[in-house]
């Protein structure tokens, strides 16, 4: 495509019940208010030294003969002892799943344990246990009070993050690991309430994680018991094979449409062709753009016969935006000898 060629993108459109419907354009002013509100809700998360605070009852687990107690604590501020144990669990529970990836990932987990933006939730096991009734007696000042003195060994840990995922403000759990002597026993899904809890509480607008797939007990534990679903940006929904998903759990309707919802999409492309590349050719190339994007299974095309070299693109939203991303956003490096200009 010619330098000098223009190449305006105009608001979507969005198929509903077989209809095209024209998507609004908001205004600026609106757009940056909303993006000034969501970096806040990110930076005032991240600001919290103990989300814990806001849920004493979560100070305690007690349940199938386990007394745990829960602590709050951040990446940068790991003692050496909580390091060795954090990689040690890590080693014992994901070098199987990972395969031949542990390797390198291992590398890349010591490195995001560490960081400023990383928050955990430490389990430890009650150093002097007292009796379920006697637990469930104590306030929730003495409930916190007694975790901070009494506690003993670790034997889990969650590492979560605030983030933007698809501008959609959320709460990203990079890790979940519980020592197998401990797991079955309601522990995880005791920690994963928690972890949603803390995310509504500041503004976030879901839960995300990843898994591997070869970690079937993993994504059995999200999928089924949690009720958990795989991500409309994870690999396997954007046709792209790779060793894990992205699975969310959404808590408004802007990110379950975003996150959740593969929204039907138009795109109209107005095609400016040479003499030299007829429609048949043109038509062609794209036939071939979609075996080579591996989209052909989710996209559509059809060229108007008006005359005016219109193609309409449709499909699953996320799969035309990135069609249109390799094929027509690079100058046309696909299709020689021609410009495009969205309608």
């Amino acid at each position: 495509m010619d330098s000098k060629t223009p190449q305006r993108r105009r608001p979507s459109s969005v198929i509903q019940n077989g209809t095209v419907i024209r998507e609004k354009k908001p205004k600026r002013s609106e757009v940056l208010a909303k993006k000034k509100a969501v970096e806040q809700s990110i930076k005032s998360a991240r600001a919290e030294k103990d989300h814990l605070a806001s849920f004493p009852e979560f100070r305690h687990f007690v349940n199938n003969g386990l007394s745990m107690c829960l602590k709050s604590g951040r990446g940068d501020t790991l003692s050496s002892p909580v390091k060795h144990y954090v990689q040690s669990l890590l080693k014992l529970n994901m070098e199987g799943p990972y395969g031949s990836e542990w390797l390198d990932e291992e590398k890349v987990k010591r490195r995001e344990m560490v960081a400023p933006e990383a928050h955990y939730i430490f389990v430890h096991e009650d150093a002097n246990s007292v009796g379920d009734e006697t637990r469930m007696m104590l306030n929730a000042e003495e409930a916190s009070t007694s975790c901070v003195e009494d506690s003993g060994p670790l034997v889990g840990f969650v590492h979560y993050r605030f983030v933007l995922e698809e501008d959609v403000p959320v709460l990203y759990v990079y890790e979940l690991q519980i020592e197998p002597r401990v797991q079955g026993k309601g522990l995880g899904k005791f920690l994963m309430q928690l972890i949603e809890l803390i995310a509504q509480k500041n503004c976030m607008g879901a839960v995300m994680l990843t898994v591997q797939k070869a970690n079937l007990l993993a994504l059995n534990f999200y999928l089924s018991k949690l009720r958990y679903i795989i991500s409309t940006i994870s690999p396997s929904k954007m046709g792209i094979e790779k060793s894990y998903e992205i699975l969310c759990k959404t808590f408004n309707d802007e990110a379950k449409t975003i996150l959740e919802v593969q929204l039907l999409s138009a795109r109209t492309i107005r095609l400016i062709l040479s003499d030299s590349l007829s429609l048949i050719s043109q038509n062609t190339l794209i036939d071939s753009h979609l075996d080579h994007s591996g989209l052909r299974q989710y996209i559509n095309f059809s060229f108007s016969d008006d005359g005016k070299q219109r193609l309409l693109i449709y499909g699953p939203l996320t799969y035309t935006d990135q069609f249109l991303r390799m094929h027509y956003h690079t100058r046309m490096e696909f299709l020689p000898d021609s410009a495009v200009e969205f309608c």
